[in-house]
């Protein structure tokens, strides 16, 4: 593996790393996940290869939700007060009927962050990105850009990676191989997995807008019959993040596609006010479609393991896919250092984050039925929040506990 061992810009190396099984990895997709990986596995004393099939990072996405078991690792990683100096600690989570606008119910996160002993934060997906990328760059973590992967192999005591990068062949060598590289993984099906994205039936169109005047900062979720909209201060307040979220028939395969303004226009024509005016002011939508997967039987074999959407893809509406890589980064840096193999460090890393995150997986499933009923059953959704909604979170310390 070609890469250095300095630390830098206040993220700290072990001066005597303890390698635990493994002395270096090699990670496929450099996202938020295989990102969190290699500054966990550095700090854990790994040297650490990513493989990127883009030419450079550029800034992409829109906002997303961190809940206290996220930044809990992302503190722990020495990355947390860098990212808050551009995300919001929203003060609520607020229910409102996506008709009428009023408010079902208000969760306060404030003491539920005290309690939980860290942030709740919301930001944009590119700082995010761009924090952890410095940090790796600073723990002199190598960058292979512009590699696409075309074959593997990751048993008989070695990993090893085979990219391709302007037709050339790009072997690299490590201890471990994670396929961090999402839904539709090309390490997953190199190692046997035939497990295929599912379909939601929902379209996510996504925008920002500059921000206005809204009085508190909260993330705000708005319900209605098949749809529902969610919105919050990004980039310091400077933007608003808007995600509204419709059933559609057609899958659209592709991540971030240009997004028909009039379609989402038309599906909340009979929204409140506030709903049109948010969307009225984005400049362009952009869309994809919603897919997660069936919980895996197994995520690796050898010294090979998935991490992120790769082994657990799921749907949006507990807010939890970044942060269920982040958890996953720190949980394999753990396993590593603890032994007794290589490939047993990465199979107990997978019998221990499996249960977790297939609950979570099913949760996000129910919660996505419940978020878009209609008729009698959507009254009944309302008055069964508007009467337990403030104590939302304390229903959730399962997950946001850590």
């Amino acid at each position: 593996m070609r890469v250095a061992g300095a630390a830098g810009r206040g993220l700290i190396v072990p001066a005597h790393p303890k390698h635990g099984v493994a002395s270096s990895a090699v990670i496929v997709g450099g996202g938020i996940g295989g990102l969190a990986c290699a500054v966990a596995l550095r700090r854990a004393g790994l040297s650490v290869s990513i493989v990127e099939q883009a030419p450079a990072f550029e800034e992409v996405g829109a906002g997303l939700q961190l809940s206290p078991n996220a930044t809990r690792v992302l503190r722990d990683l020495g990355v947390l007060p860098t990212l808050e100096e551009n995300a919001i600690a929203p003060e609520a989570l607020e229910i409102r009927d996506g008709h009428s606008g009023r408010i079902i119910a208000s969760c306060p996160y404030g003491p539920a962050a005290v309690r939980l002993g860290a942030p709740f934060l919301v930001a944009h997906r590119a700082d995010l990105h761009r924090v952890l990328a410095e940090a790796a760059r600073a723990l002199d973590c190598t960058f292979e850009m512009g590699a696409r992967l075309e074959g593997m192999e990751a048993s008989d005591g070695v990993a090893v990676a085979v990219a391709n990068r302007d037709g050339e062949a790009l072997p690299i060598q490590a201890d471990i191989l994670i396929g961090a590289d999402g839904v539709r993984s090309t390490v997953r099906a190199q190692l046997g997995g035939s497990a295929a994205p599912v379909f939601a039936g929902r379209v996510a169109y996504r925008a920002t807008i500059p921000a206005i005047a809204e009085g508190r900062p909260a993330v705000r979720l708005y319900l209605g019959p098949e749809a529902h909209l969610v919105t919050y201060p990004v980039r310091g307040g400077a933007t608003v993040n808007i995600v509204a979220v419709v059933k559609a028939d057609r899958p659209v395969t592709r991540w971030s596609e240009p997004g028909e303004a009039s379609a989402v226009h038309a599906a909340f024509a009979m929204w409140a006010e506030e709903v049109q005016a948010l969307l009225a002011g984005a400049p362009e939508f952009r869309c994809w479609g919603l897919y997660d997967l069936d919980p895996l039987p197994r995520w690796g074999a050898g010294r090979a393991t998935l991490l992120g959407d790769a082994a657990h893809a799921m749907l949006p509406f507990l807010a939890q896919g970044a942060a269920q890589a982040i958890e996953d980064a720190a949980a394999l840096a753990a396993a590593l250092a603890q032994g007794p193999s290589a490939e047993a460090a990465l199979r107990a890393y997978e019998a221990a984050r499996r249960p977790r995150t297939a609950r979570i997986q099913r949760e996000a499933r129910t919660s996505g039925a419940i978020y878009h009923l209609s008729g009698p059953a959507r009254l009944a959704r309302d008055a069964f929040i508007g009467l337990t909604g403030n104590r939302l979170l304390e229903r959730y310390e399962w997950l946001y506990g850590g």
